[in-house]
């Protein structure tokens, strides 16, 4: 069954026939409501901030109450996060009642328990309009459409200073993989990539965004990373063999190391360790590095926005 959307338009709405999509402001509340043909349906969608009401428990129980109140409701549910969908079953001489009522039925209940628009991309409570981001539907603020128009992404600020902290916990969590490999002779780059991986999460944690230069820091203190675990775990083995006659404590044995990096034999294996710990650790972290890489540059690429 074909959906008619020109006669399902709620009173105030506006129907964007290149996108066949539905938006308005009913009351206080800007609403989507996009036509799914497909499954004879519409989606009624509002972005807003139901993680920081108060009315959150309110509303849910509300939504549930909605679905088993209406036979032309199918389904009533938030995303978690930012987005209250309903979807409504076509019915072709009463889907624009049937749109206007739960519209108008959503927004008085946002009004009693005091929720409001926010947008999705910077999670704000602001005003927002409809508009098609890269071809997909949504509403958003002023600042962030006129930031992904310019190549901006959402509204985060990156923190190189805790950045920098959260790479190195991350690297810090990472290398003990390589130092417990170490210890029962196994060299794996596994070990590597869970060094790079925890550095570029930590990074992403405590600095709010992994940008190109915290991606370049990340990778650095990896490698750097590599070499302290390493020596770590030539000190732990110094304290295993010999603790009980020249080195008492661990710390007795990160004395020793520089003696033993003397050896020609201890550097030898030292350099050979490190050398294929690395060649591993590219091989493993190469694929999620270009993948962070690539992502970074999607989020600054100029995206296509249209509003209305």
């Amino acid at each position: 069954m074909e959906i008619k959307i020109e006669n399902a338009v709620p009173d105030g709405f506006t129907y964007e026939r290149a996108h066949k999509i539905m938006h308005g402001r009913y009351g206080s509340m800007e609403f989507l409501v996009v036509p799914m043909s497909a499954e004879d349906q519409f989606q009624i969608q509002l972005y807003a901030d139901v993680e920081g009401s108060a009315g959150k428990d309110q509303l849910f129980g509300y939504l549930k109450e909605l679905q088993q109140r209406h036979s032309f409701v199918p389904y009533a549910g938030y995303n978690g996060k930012d987005m209250v969908s309903v979807y409504v079953s076509s019915k072709p001489q009463e889907d624009k009642e049937n749109l206007t009522l739960v519209i108008s039925e959503i927004e008085a209940k946002c009004q009693e328990y005091g929720i409001h628009n926010c947008c999705p991309y910077c999670g704000q409570e602001r005003p927002v309009t409809a508009a098609v981001v890269d071809q997909i539907p949504t509403l958003i603020c002023d600042s962030c459409g006129m930031q992904l128009s310019n190549g901006g992404g959402r509204e985060k600020k990156e923190n190189l200073p805790l950045g920098l902290v959260g790479a190195a916990i991350g690297v810090l969590l990472g290398s003990v993989l390589w130092v417990v490999l170490g210890q029962v002779g196994f060299i794996a780059g596994i070990a590597g990539y869970a060094i790079v991986f925890c550095g570029m999460k930590g990074y992403a944690l405590l600095g709010k965004e992994l940008s190109k230069t915290g991606i370049a820091l990340c990778v650095i203190l990896s490698l750097l990373m590599v070499a302290g675990a390493e020596i770590v775990s030539l000190a732990i083995t110094i304290y295993r063999e010999l603790g009980s006659l020249f080195a008492p404590t661990i710390w007795d044995a990160f004395g020793w190391v520089p003696e033993f990096l003397k050896e020609q034999d201890v550097l030898f294996g030292v350099g050979k360790d490190l050398a294929v710990g690395y060649i591993l650790a590219i091989w493993a972290s190469y694929a999620s590095v270009k993948n962070a890489w690539q992502q970074v540059d999607e989020s600054q690429r100029p995206h296509t926005v249209e509003r209305f």
